[in-house]
């Protein structure tokens, strides 16, 4: 495996975990939280423990 290679592999991952959390968000009515974790990193990161998503 390419350093590139495992560099998109990483993007997909973060890709899919994001959309999984704006999902959930959405199904809670969590939509003021949709926009702050596509634009606050540690937030998103609090997320996706809350939700188990890592």
């Amino acid at each position: 495996m390419t350093l590139l290679m495992r560099d998109q592999e990483n993007v997909k991952k973060g890709e899919e975990m994001l959309a999984k959390l704006i999902i959930l968000l959405s199904e809670d009515g969590r939509l003021s939280d949709v926009i702050k974790v596509s634009q606050d990193k540690e937030y998103r990161q609090e997320l996706y423990e809350e939700y188990h998503i890592i």
